[in-house]
This record gives C-alpha cells, structure tokens and sequence, in this order.
C-alpha cells in the first residue's frame, strides 16, 4: 500500500513538473537582451563609435562613467530623453534637469562631448538603450571595454 502511494507520488510530481515545463515559453533568441559581456558583439558599430568617443574625451569619459555609477536612473533618463528629443541639444536638457551635481560639471566644463555623446545615442538608439537598461551600464563598459583609452 506505501508503496502505491509512494508511486502515485511520484508519478503526480512528474507530471506536474513536466506540465509546467511546456507551459513555460522560452524567450526567442531574437528578442533576448544580450548581457552587458555580449553587448559589445550586439553592437559592434557603436561600441567602436564610443571607444572613439573616449578616446577623444577621455576626461568627459571619466566623468560620464562615475555619473553613471552614482546616479544610474539619472543617466539612463539622459539617453532616453537624448533619443526622444531629438532636435534639443544639452542646453535644453540641463535647463530642464538643475540640480543634477555631476552632470551640472559635465555641462560646465565639457560640452562638445556631451553633445558628441548624444549625437552617439541619436544614431545608435538600441545600443544606446540596451547599454542603459542596466544599471551602471555605461559605468561597466568605461572599465570593461575602454578603460585603456582613459585611465592614466
């Protein structure tokens, strides 16, 4: 008689795990996010577009990359509103957002590549997002991808 009811057990727990595992629709490969470490190869133009851009504004770089690590949901909506606003540039921007402590140093003192980062995230808004959507993504990719181009 246990032994019935051990196999009746059994056989239930198999079939409940089998039956939730069909229900269980996996996420196409197409619509995957890659990781931050497959965002590179996600991307391949615009990761060269923003080690250019480091390169070219190393100090810029560095501050972008310690904003994004301080302030992860302030950086992430710089982009989305980048990308959604499409004909204003940083002016109009830090007039809508005072107050904003590290980035107000990055407008005073390195415009041209603020604007260059913009321009960056205007023409590669997926990468751009899909580097954003997490947190202190742009911060990983300074240290993880570029920080040749602006560590001393």
């Amino acid at each position: 008689m246990a032994s019935k009811q051990r196999l009746s057990l059994i056989l239930t727990g198999g079939l409940l795990i089998l039956g939730g595992t069909a229900c269980a629709r996996p996420m196409p490969v197409a619509q995957a996010q890659p990781g931050l470490e497959g965002w590179e190869r996600a991307h391949p133009e615009a990761s060269r577009e923003l080690g250019a851009w480091v390169r070219q504004h190393p100090e810029a770089a560095r501050l972008f990359f310690e904003w994004d690590a301080a302030h992860p949901e302030r950086a992430h909506e710089f982009v989305t509103w980048t990308i959604t606003h499409r004909g204003e540039g940083i002016r109009a921007f830090a007039d809508t957002h005072r107050g904003w402590g590290q980035f107000d140093l990055i407008m005073r003192d390195h415009q041209p590549a603020a604007n260059a980062f913009m321009a960056w995230s205007r023409r590669h808004p997926e990468a751009a997002e899909s580097l954003m959507n997490h947190p202190g993504g742009l911060n990983w990719a300074g240290h993880h991808l570029y920080a040749a181009s602006w560590r001393s």
